[in-house]
């Protein structure tokens, strides 16, 4: 009779001689007979590696214990996620020892490290190796540090750290939260960063103005701000820059100026009496002026849909369309720019509807001008439906108002866009359709194409359709 057999390990434990033939026989007369191989342990490591990234890194650590197959498996991954929230404050100190030890041990470059710590490692000089240990010796591409709180009410940590910490040509991506900066100079010369989120910071307004003029390279900025004092001007002036996410206290003035600016977003910002924003972005000044100068301080997101020239989408679509990226912020006002016969923008749109229109208030959409147009659409639910393939008849839409800009009678694509939403009607109480940027050669056409919409089975019966 053999012994049992550790599943994780190739070697066996030797068990009475028997001869082939009796051997041969035992395997014949018994079904159940199992060979004691470890079949796992004798993957390659790419295999191994994939379920070890399925696992939480703490577990994939462990599994260096199994065998001596397994020990340096672990060190090959390319992402470290280690989380502190449920440690005991006393055991702190040894969790960070570990955290410490791992980061270490780990061979080879990261892509990714995500660190959620206690207080106590912003201030015995922890948090300040593991920076200088995951950007320049592991040479993280995307790192993210996150200083949770004991207990409610706990006071905003400084972050002491050396001039130049983040300026490592290998860090793209950058994202700190719930810490205070006295100083800018950790940021100096941070070419590098394409990415920057700051969520929770206390700051005062000259010091991050320094922080984004040391970032030039940056295409998206998402900022969580709690200001130290509440007078200013927040200066983001970046010809890169093609995302931005403000959210932020009270504060008298924010300026923005960004040539390649596509996606514009403001979540909970209070001004100063007489206060407002300042949008210079030539890709958002035909639909996104109208918007921050009528409902600046209400959440809002101005988005002109576009991609790149083998219509891949970008990050920041992708940041957009990912609702927990924006902690469930709900948005009363979207604005996109679309243009209708661009199939990838399309298909852009609908990612955008489904994420938000259930939870807006107003949905503008300006059509991009053409100079080639469609003929003209067929009216009927069919012909809607053959065209879309239902997808926006399938948005789970509950945006109580539609306004359409630039809208071309003879152009097919915004036609059935049109219709959908006057076929499906949930919770819409009002489409308004706007033409005054057409020539007045335009206007017969779009006259008969509204004509079409209002004679359209209506999914709300109130709805009322504008034509101005």
């Amino acid at each position: 009779m053999s012994l049992p057999q550790n599943p994780f390990t190739s070697s066996t434990i030797p068990s009475m001689k028997k001869s082939p033939s009796s051997s041969s026989l035992e395997k014949r007369d018994n079904p159940m007979h199992i060979e004691n191989v470890d079949w796992i342990s004798n993957l390659p490591d790419d295999v191994l590696l994939k379920i070890l990234k399925s696992m939480p890194t703490k577990q994939a650590v462990q599994t260096s214990l199994l065998s001596k197959r397994w020990e340096g498996v672990w060190k090959q991954l390319p992402y470290l996620f280690f989380d502190m929230r449920n440690s005991l404050a006393e055991r702190s100190h040894f969790i960070a020892q570990l955290i410490t030890k791992a980061i270490h041990k780990h061979n080879g470059n990261l892509e990714l490290c995500n660190i959620q710590h206690m207080t106590p490692q912003t201030q015995d000089g922890t948090l300040e190796a593991w920076i200088r240990s995951l950007i320049h010796v592991k040479h993280t591409k995307y790192l993210a540090l996150e200083r949770f709180c004991a207990y409610r009410g706990e006071k905003a940590r400084v972050l002491h750290l050396p001039p130049n910490i983040f300026s490592h040509p290998m860090l793209t991506s950058l994202l700190l939260s719930r810490y205070k900066f006295e100083f800018a100079h950790p940021f100096n010369n941070c070419n590098n960063l394409i990415v920057l989120k700051l969520y929770k910071i206390k700051v005062e307004v000259d010091v991050l103005n320094t922080i984004i003029a040391s970032c030039p390279s940056l295409k998206m900025l998402v900022l969580k701000i709690f200001w130290c004092s509440q007078t200013g001007c927040l200066k983001i002036h970046n010809n890169n820059l093609k995302f931005v996410h403000l959210a932020c206290t009270k504060i008298d003035l924010i300026e923005v100026s960004a040539a390649l600016l596509d996606i514009f977003s403001v979540n909970d910002i209070k001004f100063a009496s007489g206060s407002k924003i300042v949008l210079d972005a030539p890709r958002l000044l035909q639909f996104g002026q109208r918007l921050c100068h009528t409902q600046q301080s209400m959440p809002h997101i101005v988005y002109n849909i576009s991609c790149d020239a083998q219509g891949n989408e970008n990050i920041e679509h992708e940041f957009v369309v990912n609702i927990e990226n924006y902690f469930m912020i709900v948005f009363a006002t979207l604005a996109v720019n679309v243009d209708m016969m661009n199939p990838k923008e399309v298909y852009m749109l609908k990612q955008v509807l489904d994420a938000w229109a259930k939870d807006l208030q107003m949905l503008q959409i300006f059509f991009k001008h053409n100079d080639v147009y469609k003929e003209e659409s067929e009216s009927s639910i069919d012909g809607i439906q053959k065209k879309w393939g239902y997808s926006f008849l399938g948005v789970d839409s509950c945006v109580r108002s539609v306004d359409m800009y630039n809208f071309n009678g003879l152009d097919e694509d915004q036609f059935a866009l049109a219709a959908s939403f006057v076929i499906q009607g949930k919770m819409l109480e009002s489409l308004v359709i706007e033409t005054s940027s057409l020539p007045e050669n335009k206007k017969l056409a779009i006259d008969v194409a509204v004509a079409k919409l209002m004679k359209l089975p209506k999914g709300n019966r109130e709805l009322i359709i504008e034509y101005i």
